[in-house]
């Protein structure tokens, strides 16, 4: 069951939104807000998979709003206006529905977020794959293919053998997510490496294998990654 929350300030769309959602199976709706800041502690007590919300709102804008969550669940923008679509997929947004819509359109939506947190569930589950949101599309990228991820204060870049991804997350959950696979290491404040690309150590910089760029090491983290070497 995936549950969600509406956040819009117009009765008439918030309305129909829930009405629609109301109709789609395996979907349970918790509430409707008229603006953002009477749905801040929902958002904010881990109970909540999916957000829909509006954009323009007074007091607290829908942009702002999630940039404002350290650790939000999965938003859908809902909005007329197509100028916002590129800053919401850039906040790395599931999906940007624009109004007017049908059922049908909702149901799409309901099918990402589903693929979304059963991918996330495998992860925790120890399957050798990470699920990266790139704009509207769900990547899934093996260990094998993921190099490194960088961390820039909520921003993290990923380095993949396809291409590199600028995804809205912070390096600490991406850690929290690899933590299961051994191959991940955090060997400073700004990165995590996967040791199968490492090729050698030399004082305080990771060699990595082919093309890739030296990686860093900073001192609080040698220990650790010694520790995962074999070395003591």
């Amino acid at each position: 069951m995936i549950k969600c929350i509406v956040i819009d300030d117009e009765e008439l769309a918030q309305d129909i939104l829930v009405s629609h959602l109301r109709k789609i199976p395996n979907v349970e709706v918790l509430g409707a807000y008229s603006n953002a800041l009477d749905a801040m502690t929902i958002v904010k007590s881990n109970t909540v998979d999916l957000v829909f919300c509006d954009i323009q709102m007074p007091d607290l804008d829908g942009v702002t709003f999630l940039k404002s969550l350290k650790n939000p669940p999965l938003f859908v923008f809902v909005t007329g206006d197509p100028n916002y679509a590129i800053e919401g997929y850039q906040l790395n947004v599931l999906d940007y529905v624009l109004k007017p819509f049908g059922v049908e359109r909702l149901i799409q939506t309901i099918g990402k977020a589903e693929a979304f947190l059963e991918s996330e569930r495998n992860n925790k589950s120890g399957l050798n794959f990470l699920i990266i949101k790139d704009r509207s599309n769900i990547i899934i990228t093996p260990y094998h293919e993921l190099f490194y991820i960088k961390g820039d204060k909520d921003y993290v870049l990923i380095e993949t053998l396809e291409k590199k991804y600028n995804v809205w997350k912070k390096l600490i959950d991406m850690e929290e997510a690899l933590m299961g696979a051994k191959q991940f290491v955090r060997v400073h404040k700004s990165y995590i490496v996967n040791l199968d690309f490492a090729k050698r150590v030399e004082g305080n910089v990771i060699k990595m294998r082919g093309s890739l760029d030296d990686i860093p090491i900073g001192g609080q983290y040698k220990i650790e990654l010694y520790k995962r070497l074999g070395i003591s």
